[in-house]
C-alpha cells in the first residue's frame, strides 16, 4: 500500500510552491498552486476510496484518481495559468465491437485531449538510471515518444497490458506467450556497459542460441546495436549478456569472436574492440522516471509510450467498461457462462493485478514528477 502521506505533503500550496520553484525553476501562483493541490486530493481521495472498493467499480475509481494526478501533474510541469487550459476531453475513445471480449476491448487515440498533454508532459521526464563502479547514482536523459503519432490509431486492451511493468508472468500465464515487456539488468564497469537478459527459453548450441538471440533483438529492435558477447545457462533460464563494444566486421556470432567454453559461449579472449557511448544505444525504458527496475517496452503502433501513459490507457478502457458496458463487466466477474454469451474472465485476475499495481505505481510518479529535483531518492 502506498504511503499517503507524500502526496499530502504536497497538498499544501506553500509546500508546493517552494517544490515546483525547485524542481522547474517557476513559482506557480498560489491560485495554480491551489488547483494542483486540488487535483492531488481529488486523485489521493479517488485511490483511498479504489483501495477497499468492490471489483465492480474499483477501475472507475482509479481512472477518475488518474484524471485528477494526470491534470496536477501537468499544471505543475507545464507551468499552465490555470486549470481551464488543461483539456477536458479525455483524448481517448473506447470502440469496441458490442460483443468483443474483454481483452479485446479496442482504443482508439484522438490527436488532443488530457491523454495526450499527460503523455507528453512525462514522455520528457523518461530517463536512463544506472550506478557507476563507485556506487554514485547516474542518470541519463531518455525522453519516451510524443503521442502525435499516435493521433487515429488504435490498440486492444490485450496491447495495452502486455507492455505494463509487473504484469509479465500474469499475462504470459493468461495468453501463453511472452509479453511486450522485459526486465533489463545494466551494469556500469568504466564505461564498459553490460546489459543482461533472463529468458525463459533454455538453448542447446549454437545455432539454438543464435536464433534465441535473433528473436529478443526482433521483439527489442534496439538489441541490434549492441554486441552480443555471452549466452549462458542457469536455472532453467538462458542469460543473454551484451555490451557496448563495436561489433567485430563479420559479426558477433562469427567463428573467430564467438567461442565456446563448456556449455557458454562468450568473445574471444584476446577481443579488445573500441567502445561506443551506451546512452546512444539505449531507448527509454521503464523505471527511469521513478527510480525502479529498468525495463524495455516495445513501442505501441511505433510509439514508444512511458509505462505511466500505458496505466492511463488500460484505466480509460477499464472504466469505459464499468460505466457504458457493466452487464459486460459483470458477466465477466460472475465466472458464468449463458447459451449465446461465454465465459469471459480470462484476463479476470490479469487485470486486478494491474489494478494492484496502479494504485501503488502511479502515486509514484506523481510524487517523483512534481518533486522532480529529489525525483532521485529511493529511500522510503
Amino acid at each position: 500500500m502506498y504511503d499517503w502521506s507524500k502526496i499530502r505533503f504536497l497538498e499544501s500550496t506553500e509546500n508546493l510552491k517552494s517544490i515546483v520553484r525547485q524542481s522547474t525553476g517557476r513559482t506557480p501562483s498560489t491560485t495554480v498552486a491551489r488547483d494542483i493541490a486540488a487535483c492531488l486530493q481529488q486523485g489521493r481521495i479517488f485511490f483511498e476510496i479504489a483501495e477497499d472498493a468492490p471489483l465492480q467499480v474499483k477501475p472507475l475509481q482509479i481512472y477518475y484518481g488518474i484524471v485528477g494526478f494526470a491534470k496536477a501533474i501537468i499544471l505543475a510541469r507545464q507551468g499552465s495559468s490555470s486549470i481551464a487550459t488543461v483539456a477536458q476531453s479525455h483524448g481517448l475513445s473506447e470502440i469496441s465491437d458490442q460483443n468483443a471480449k474483454i481483452e479485446d476491448m479496442t482504443l482508439k487515440f484522438h490527436a488532443n485531449g488530457l491523454f495526450t498533454e499527460f503523455n507528453d508532459t512525462v514522455a520528457r521526464l523518461g530517463r536512463v538510471i544506472y550506478y557507476d563502479e563507485r556506487g554514485s547514482f547516474r542518470q541519463i536523459p531518455k525522453p519516451f515518444d510524443m503521442s502525435a503519432p499516435l493521433a487515429s490509431s488504435c490498440c486492444t486492451l490485450k496491447d495495452v497490458l502486455a507492455r505494463i511493468p509487473g504484469l509479465e508472468r500474469a499475462y504470459e500465464r493468461t495468453f501463453g506467450e511472452l509479453p511486450a515487456c522485459w526486465y533489463v539488468e545494466l551494469q556500469y564497469q568504466q564505461a564498459v556497459v553490460h546489459l543482461q537478459l533472463r529468458v525463459p527459453t533454455m538453448f542447446s548450441d549454437r545455432d539454438d542460441l543464435y536464433r534465441l538471440v535473433q528473436a529478443w533483438r526482433a521483439k527489442f529492435p534496439f538489441l541490434d546495436d549492441w554486441c552480443f558477447t555471452q549466452g549462458s545457462r542457469a536455472w532453467d533460464q538462458s542469460v543473454l549478456t551484451f555490451n557496448n563494444w563495436e561489433k567485430p566486421t563479420d559479426g558477433d556470432f562469427s567463428q573467430e569472436y564467438l567461442v565456446q567454453r563448456d556449455d557458454d559461449f562468450g568473445p574471444h579472449r584476446k577481443t579488445k574492440p573500441n567502445l561506443r557511448p551506451f546512452e546512444t544505444l539505449l531507448p527509454a525504458l521503464a523505471g527511469g522516471i521513478t527510480v525502479d527496475h529498468a525495463k524495455a517496452i516495445q513501442p505501441l503502433n511505433g510509439v514508444l509510450l512511458s509505462e505511466f501513459a500505458l496505466h492511463f490507457c488500460a484505466a480509460f478502457m477499464l472504466s469505459s467498461l464499468v460505466r457504458y458496458r457493466p452487464q459486460i463487466w459483470q458477466h465477466a466477474l460472475s465466472h458464468s457462462a449463458f447459451e449465446n454469451r461465454p465465459t469471459d474472465d480470462r484476463a479476470l485476475s490479469l487485470i486486478e493485478k494491474f489494478l494492484e499495481i496502479t494504485l501503488i505505481e502511479f502515486p509514484k510518479l506523481v510524487e517523483k514528477t512534481i518533486d522532480w529535483r529529489n525525483s532521485h531518492d529511493v529511500r522510503v
